[in-house]
C-alpha cells in the first residue's frame, strides 16, 4: 500500500463529489478515428504539422482508388491557411513514404522539444502540442511495436514527462484536452498524462529524474494490446470467455514486448505486467493482493479505471467527471488506493 503520503482528508472526497460538476471539454476535439497504415505509406497527423516550421519530408494526400498525389514537398512549411481549411473539413492525415518514417519521427520528437522549451509559447499550445504528438507517437508504436518504433517513442514521450514535471498550467490543459477517446493509443496518451501527473504529486516536483525513466510505462502501459484482435477490441457486447482471456493476456504481452526491446526500466515494464492487479486478489494477469502490488502499477491502474469511464467506448458511453469519480468512490473500493484517490481529484480541482 501507498503510505506516507501528505494528503487531504477523506471529506475532501466527499465535498467534491456533493459539488455540481464543471464539465471539461478540450479547446481542440479530435473526432475522426485516423486511416491505417497501408503498404508503402504512413498517415501522419496534420495537427503535429506547425506552419512556422518546415517539414523533413514530401507529403503526400490520399485519393480515391489509393492514389497519393504530392500535397507538399520537403524542406518547405506546410500553408498555414491551407492546414486549418483542410482540418476545418475533418482531412486530419496527410501521408508520407515509409522509408521516410525514421525522419519523420526525429522531427516530431525535435519539434515537440522545441515547442516545450519556447518561454514565448503559451501553456496551452504546449499542451495541444504534446497531446497531438503523444497520440501520433503511440499510434506508430501500436502498430510497429518492434524495438525502433518503441525506442522512438520513449524518447519523444519525454519532453511531455518534462512539461507536466515544471509546468502546472499546461498539466490543467492537458487534463483537459484528455476529455475526448477513440482509440486505444489515445487511451495509452491520456493514462500516461494522468500517471505522470499523479505520479509527481506522489513524488515530488523534485522527482525528475525518476520521472524520466518512469513515465513512458505509463504511456506504454497497454502495448500488449496491439496482439489483440482488433474485432474483440472494439466489440460492442460482452466478451465470450475465451475472447476475456485473450483481453486478460494483454499485460503479459506488453511486459514481454518491453523486455524484448531492452529499454525501459523494470518498474517501467512492471506498470505493463501488473496495472490490472487488484487488491482483492480478482485482478489480472496474476492475482496479485496488498503490498505484492508495485506503486506505481497502482497509479496507473487508478489512472487506467477513470479513463475507461470517461471515454466514448463501443460498451459504453461516457461518463462526466463528476460521475467517475462518483463511481469509483462508492464501487471500486476493492480496486483502488483511497489514499490515492484523494491525491487524483487533486488534479481536477484546480
Amino acid at each position: 500500500m501507498l503510505s506516507g503520503i501528505k494528503i487531504p482528508a477523506l471529506e475532501l472526497c466527499e465535498a467534491l463529489l456533493q459539488e455540481q460538476p464543471t464539465p471539461l471539454t478540450p479547446s481542440t476535439e479530435h473526432s475522426s478515428l485516423p486511416p491505417v497504415s497501408e503498404q508503402g505509406w504512413y498517415p501522419v497527423d496534420l495537427r503535429c504539422l506547425d506552419p512556422e516550421m518546415v517539414t523533413p519530408c514530401d507529403l503526400y494526400r490520399r485519393t480515391g482508388h489509393n492514389r497519393f498525389v504530392l500535397f507538399s514537398q520537403r524542406r518547405l512549411p506546410v500553408d498555414r491557411v491551407v492546414r486549418e481549411r483542410l482540418l476545418t473539413h475533418g482531412l486530419n492525415y496527410l501521408y508520407i513514404q515509409e522509408g521516410d518514417s525514421p525522419v519523420y519521427f526525429d522531427f516530431l520528437k525535435n519539434s515537440l522539444i522545441s515547442v516545450v522549451r519556447d518561454p514565448h509559447t503559451s501553456s496551452e499550445k504546449k499542451a495541444q502540442a504534446v497531446h497531438a504528438s503523444c497520440q501520433e507517437i503511440l499510434r506508430w508504436a501500436f502498430d510497429e511495436p518492434r524495438a525502433p518504433f518503441v525506442r522512438q517513442a520513449q524518447e519523444a514521450i519525454l519532453p511531455t514527462v518534462s512539461l507536466i514535471m515544471t509546468d502546472d498550467s499546461a498539466t490543467r490543459h492537458l487534463i483537459r484536452l484528455t476529455a475526448y477517446d477513440h482509440s486505444t493509443y489515445t487511451h495509452c496518451t491520456n493514462v500516461g498524462i494522468y500517471g505522470v501527473a499523479l505520479a509527481k504529486i506522489f513524488f515530488g516536483s523534485d522527482s525528475m529524474k525518476k520521472m524520466e525513466t518512469l513515465g513512458p510505462g505509463f504511456f506504454l502501459h497497454d502495448l500488449g494490446k496491439c496482439r489483440i484482435p482488433i474485432e474483440i477490441l472494439n466489440k460492442p457486447g460482452a466478451l465470450t470467455e475465451s475472447e476475456r482471456q485473450i483481453v486478460n493476456k494483454h499485460p503479459d504481452d506488453g511486459h514481454i514486448m518491453l523486455a524484448e526491446s531492452g529499454l525501459l526500466t523494470e518498474e517501467a515494464k512492471i506498470i505493463a505486467l501488473q496495472h490490472h492487479e487488484r487488491d482483492d486478489g480478482k485482478g489480472y494477469p496474476n492475482a496479485l493482493t496488498g503490498d505484492d502490488i508495485h506503486p506505481y502499477a497502482r497509479i496507473c491502474r487508478l489512472a487506467d479505471v477513470y479513463e475507461a469511464l470517461t471515454a466514448d467506448r463501443p460498451y459504453h458511453q461516457r461518463k462526466s467527471t463528476f460521475d467517475a469519480f462518483k463511481i469509483m468512490y462508492q464501487q471500486f473500493t476493492s480496486d483502488l488506493d483511497r489514499k490515492l484517490f484523494e491525491i487524483f481529484i487533486q488534479l481536477f480541482a484546480g
